[in-house]
């Protein structure tokens, strides 16, 4: 007994210089709370320096792991490899494009309503968010996998509702109220399976993936469902449009980026190493909800006036290519998910950055209020920047995201290839027509931007108009070179 106590204590032990990356943070976090005590009524930018620096160290450190060989951390709860260490980085890049927007509009002195404040709390939060989507991605039993679900969801509601207005306090209890449904259901599901398998760790699972009981498909179908509630695909998509219209825009653009890394790894992690990927009611399950979910996302898209409302919709498609994207286990189905996340970073960030500054030039996202402003003189570098984001997103070339989505319906002509089953094929088609239904709402904004006979004119932020240019070339440079990401 005390040995086995020793060698368990051993192990925690010689984890710690592993998880440096989440101590940093965590340290950083008590430090960002500390600094806003002590110098409460001083100017709070430096705390954005403190966050941007400390991630840039996070990012180089990880950088210099990426050639690591697998380990198996904390008695084998968290595991690290190459594939949890790139989306670290990833999600350490997600809170970096945060704290840009974040700065930019603590600068911003227009009205009382889009300036900024709450420094403090916003990057506590925002570390928080990011502690959790860090061990989301290295999550190797089901215990750890809901507390970092929790750690990145409870800050989440907090930031919803940080306008304090009526419509982000209710899409905040909205966000609340679905989100723990979410989490209920899936510790259901991993109540069931470990019912069933005696275990909680996904090795061991894996022991019963070729069972075909009803009892055993159920129960993952519950487990994956929490996850797929960060994604924002269906039947877990209802909070989205809410949120997206009603909370602060740089809370919109961590959502729609941030989370979704950390539930796209373990759902990978999750289907792979319980082997359930091989199991074909799950990959059935797969194939139906990322369906679903283009077509409810683009369908509604299409009738959506708002740009929140637009993006909000566009994401729960995306989820769906997303959901799709996770069904081959080869590692170059791997890798193009991996790229897919990076690029969606990437345009999401662009667009968002430019609807937050036209809801603090003109009041409301409405597109009828970018009408003729492609043709404005601040415009002559960051609306064709914006355009390279709209483009990437419907997934055109020569932009990162016809490669990103070319990736993922290559990897379906892969499986149809491997399995001989016709459903890859007709899921391959419903998602080239999804990508031509998303056309048509993601073409209104350059439509209204650029609109004929009409001059409209608008005052960017302009440093933060330069990172919507260097976020547009990024997508052009990653189409010619994309061995920059993967």
């Amino acid at each position: 007994m005390e040995q086995d106590l020793s060698s368990k204590l051993s192990n925690i032990v010689e984890s710690l210089p592993f998880l440096a990356s989440e101590v940093g943070i965590t340290a950083l976090l008590i430090g960002i709370i500390l600094t806003d005590l002590i110098f409460a009524r001083r100017n709070k930018k430096y705390l954005y320096a403190m966050v941007g620096i400390g991630l840039l160290g996070d990012i180089s450190y990880l950088t210099l792991l990426a050639e690591e060989s697998v380990s198996k951390l904390m008695l084998f709860t968290l595991v690290q490899d190459t594939w949890s260490i790139k989306l670290r980085i990833l999600a350490d890049v997600c809170t970096i494009l945060l704290t840009i927007h974040l700065y930019f509009n603590s600068d911003e002195e227009k009205s009382s309503k889009t300036k900024l404040s709450g420094e403090g709390e916003w990057m506590t939060m925002a570390l928080g968010i990011l502690i959790g989507a860090h061990v989301l991605t290295m999550a190797n039993d089901f215990i750890v996998a809901i507390l970092a679900l929790e750690l990145m969801s409870l800050p989440s509601y907090l930031l919803t509702a940080f306008k304090g207005d009526k419509r982000s306090v209710e899409a905040s209890i909205k966000y609340f109220l679905f989100g723990a449904v979410a989490t209920a259901i899936t510790i259901y599901g991993m109540s069931i399976l470990y019912g069933l398998t005696g275990t909680i760790d996904l090795q061991g699972i894996s022991l019963y993936s070729k069972s075909f009981s009803v009892l055993y498909i159920t129960g993952a179908i519950l487990v994956m469902m929490g996850f797929v509630f960060k994604l924002g695909g269906f039947p877990m998509h209802v909070w989205v449009p809410d949120v997206y219209q009603s909370a602060p825009i740089e809370a919109v653009a961590f959502f729609s980026t941030l989370p979704k890394v950390g539930a796209t790894v373990f759902l990978y992690r999750f289907l792979v190493e319980t082997q359930l990927i091989d199991n074909p009611y799950i990959s059935y399950f797969l194939l139906a909800t990322g369906v679903i979910s283009m077509f409810v996302g683009n369908l509604a898209a299409l009738f959506q006036n708002g740009l929140r409302r637009l993006m909000g919709y566009s994401t729960i498609a995306n989820a769906g290519l997303i959901i799709i994207a996770l069904l081959n286990k080869e590692e170059i189905a791997a890798n193009a998910l991996f790229y897919f996340l990076w690029v969606y970073v990437i345009a999401n960030y662009a667009m968002f950055y430019f609807i937050g500054e036209i809801e603090k030039e003109k009041g409301t996202d409405d597109l009828k209020q970018i009408e003729g402003l492609g043709w404005s003189n601040s415009a002559v570098l960051w609306g064709p920047a914006v355009i390279l984001a709209v483009v990437s997103l419907i997934g055109l070339p020569p932009l990162a995201g016809f490669t990103a989505k070319l990736l993922i319906f290559t990897s379906l002509w892969e499986l149809y290839n491997a399995n001989s089953d016709l459903i890859y094929i007709i899921v391959l088609f419903l998602g080239l027509l999804n990508t031509a239904i998303s056309l048509v709402y993601y073409l209104k904004i350059p439509f209204f931007l650029y609109k004929r006979n009409v001059k409209g004119q608008v005052q960017i932020n302009i440093a933060l108009s330069r990172f919507i240019i260097i976020l547009g070339v990024l997508l052009v440079l990653t189409f010619l070179v994309p061995s920059l990401i993967i």
